[in-house]
This record gives C-alpha cells, structure tokens and sequence, in this order.
C-alpha cells in the first residue's frame, strides 16, 4: 500500500494537476507530471470504466500502486503525478506495465538515477 503522504486524492488537486500538466503518454498509459511547491510526491492514479468492471479496475490500481511505492526513491521530490490507464492496459502483465511506468517517469523528467 502507498503510505498516505503520497496519496493524491482531492478532486480539485486532481483538477490543478490535469490544468497545469502536460501529458506523456504511452499506447497503455498517459502521464499528467506537475512540479508542487511542496517536498512530498503526491500520485493519484485514475482508471475509467471502459478499461473494465470495478475489480479489474481495482487489480490495475493495485499494480500501479505497487509499481510506485517501489520505485518511489527514484522519483524527484516535489511533484504531483497522475497516471491515467488507457483500454489496452488489460493485455499486459506487470513487467510490462512497470517497463511503461519507468519511462514514463524518465521521459518526463521526473526520474533519479
């Protein structure tokens, strides 16, 4: 579980990060990354209905989550992340979801070596 520091979880902080972001994206995932004034991470994760019924909603969340709170000590403090699951996240295993994950983080700059 992602300890409750690095929740984002208020519509209107996902509101600013969405206004003031711009996107990454790949074929399964897209990235929102936003520098904060703060030194926490703040990452919310967001999946719509097409991508399945809530339980496989869920699973996905739950590998997101995981995915981060591992590698959250490669992540530049300061910033807000939302990643939002596109459909064809169903046809992927975790490996491949993390691949996605990391370079995402690098392409936006986010990520520390």
């Amino acid at each position: 579980m992602l300890p409750k520091q690095y929740r984002l979880r208020k519509n209107a902080d996902f509101r600013k990060v969405y206004r003031s972001a711009k996107s990454i994206a790949t074929r399964y995932l897209v990235l929102y990354p936003r520098l904060n004034r703060s030194e926490n991470i703040r990452v919310g994760f967001s999946l719509s209905k097409k991508v399945g019924k809530a339980n496989v909603r869920n699973l996905y969340k739950r590998r997101l989550r995981e995915i981060v709170r591992h590698n959250i000590s490669h992540i530049k403090p300061g910033c807000d992340l939302i990643f939002l699951a596109r459909v064809p996240i169903v046809e992927i295993e975790y490996k491949e979801l993390e691949k996605n994950v990391k370079y995402l983080l690098k392409k936006s700059g986010v990520w520390i070596d």
